[in-house]
């Protein structure tokens, strides 16, 4: 409705921006580390020791991504990770924005994986070698 308004109003400004917010692939990142929980400075710490280059709380047309893999010789992200921890099976809601918003990265051309907390807690090493696969068989 908003596009049509401002099209209709030959505010070309706007109608410009609202279609680039449209067709956002743009990252935002640093290089800071920023984890939300342990769960997530874990994985990241076991990711990195096997040699991936990762960030943390990449941004994505205003999300944000828990961790990100980075290859340089491609020089693009190849995965996205999401750490889902207690909140997540809580909450119905949780869940539901959660699906949501893999879609929409998908939509963008993110590969995202999750990592179960419950998961991760049994068997840490498990879980970064379903990483490791799954890279591989992408590269």
């Amino acid at each position: 409705m908003q596009y049509v308004r401002d099209l209709s109003q030959g505010n070309q400004e706007s109608v410009t921006t609202l279609l680039h917010s449209l067709l956002d692939t743009g990252l935002s990142h640093g290089k800071t580390n920023h984890f939300d929980s342990g769960f997530e400075e874990e994985v990241y710490k076991k990711l990195t020791q096997r040699g991936y280059e990762v960030d943390t709380q990449v941004g994505v047309s205003g999300y944000k991504i828990d961790l990100a893999i980075y290859d340089s010789k491609q020089s693009k992200y190849i995965v996205g990770i999401e750490c889902d921890g207690a909140a997540y099976h809580s909450s119905k809601s949780a869940r539901e924005r959660d699906i949501f918003r893999q879609k929409y990265l998908e939509s963008r051309g993110w590969k995202i994986l999750r990592i179960w907390s419950k998961d991760w807690w049994e068997d840490p090493n498990t879980e970064i070698d379903k990483i490791d696969q799954f890279i591989k068989n992408i590269s």
